[in-house]
């Protein structure tokens, strides 16, 4: 349930169909309006689990908006009607590409409702970051932002290719829009294997257990992808480890931030080579790991220091205030 006043936006799926995306703007009501922040959220989530940190960038100055991804939240509410379930990203082989043109679609629109005369940010947590980084490799697109936060990242990993021929092989079978325990296993299996006597399948998000338990009593939370969705979350993942996006790095500043209890950035293993490549081809990058920190460190108790760095980064340029 949104705590937040908030203006909601509907527009036309890129991926056709009759599909609907859902988004909202979060407008700040501070004097001095620094930038918008555009949030891209993470798989099995929504936008709205990121209020406590959108008010904080209300407070700071920044208006936010941002999209319920395809199969997702509100976005998923309005497309259910379609036979479309939750973790399906819509029909066809340009469903990675029509995702990234979705977050596109609302970076225009909030241009319309807030001004170009400012600017805009992009953010990205785990599977939003993946996005974002989609986006900071795309020439077409990566200049409408003036700098990147890649939150809770992957890094490089050589299964993804398996995984690709794995889910294109489900879904030429008709699978497209079934959920995989197989998938599932392969996927997250591993997550809770250096957390001491684990309460949940989900520990492996939050070290606050209460954290945990509203995600795993949230119905939005922690369902299933489709084979589908897990087709185009293994294509975005083996775009942004490729040596195209490599070559084709944006020159806006970014910054990563990441907890070193993180299983999907590899205990910060992984993402430390994902910044390594980056400072290789020749991009400035700055980096935050949170100690004890798990894959949620907007839901840690750092979380407050977490919104402080990212405002400073945004607003100066730098972590330190």
């Amino acid at each position: 349930m949104s705590v937040l006043d908030f203006e909601r936006v509907v527009f036309d799926a890129a991926n056709g169909n009759g599909a609907k995306i859902a988004g909202r703007y979060y407008p700040s009501s501070a004097e001095n309006i620094k930038g918008v922040i555009q949030i891209c959220h993470g798989m099995a989530e929504y936008l709205a689990r990121y209020e406590e940190m959108i008010a904080f960038f209300n407070s700071e100055g920044f208006h936010v908006c941002g999209i319920d991804m395809p199969g997702h939240g509100d976005t998923y509410e309005l497309n259910k009607g379609l036979g479309y379930p939750k973790g399906y990203f819509g029909k066809g082989k340009t469903a990675a590409s029509d995702l990234i043109r979705d977050v596109m679609e609302m970076r225009r629109l909030a241009r319309v409702r807030f001004g170009e005369d400012i600017p805009y940010y992009l953010y990205g947590h785990s599977m939003g970051s993946f996005v974002v980084r989609t986006v900071y490799s795309m020439p077409e697109f990566s200049g409408e932002y003036s700098k990147y936060v890649f939150a809770s990242t992957a890094g490089p990993n050589p299964a993804v290719g398996f995984g690709i021929f794995l889910t294109s092989l489900g879904c030429l079978f008709g699978r497209a829009k079934k959920t995989s325990k197989f998938i599932d296993f392969l996927a997250f299996a591993g997550n809770c294997k250096r957390i001491k006597e684990p309460v949940t399948e989900f520990d492996w998000l939050s070290t606050i257990p209460e954290e945990v338990q509203t995600y795993i009593e949230d119905p939005m939370c922690g369902f299933s992808f489709t084979v589908e969705g897990y087709s185009v979350l293994f294509k975005i993942l083996g775009f942004i480890q490729s040596s195209k996006a490599y070559r084709n790095l944006s020159d806006a500043p970014c910054l990563f931030t990441y907890g070193d209890e993180d299983p999907i950035g590899d205990y910060a293993g992984g993402v430390g080579k994902v910044i390594i490549k980056m400072k290789q081809h020749g991009r400035g990058v700055l980096a935050k790991c949170y100690a004890t920190c798990r894959h949620e460190v907007q839901h840690e108790p750092v979380r407050e220091e977490y919104f402080r760095d990212i405002v400073n980064f945004l607003d100066k340029g730098s972590l330190s205030a």
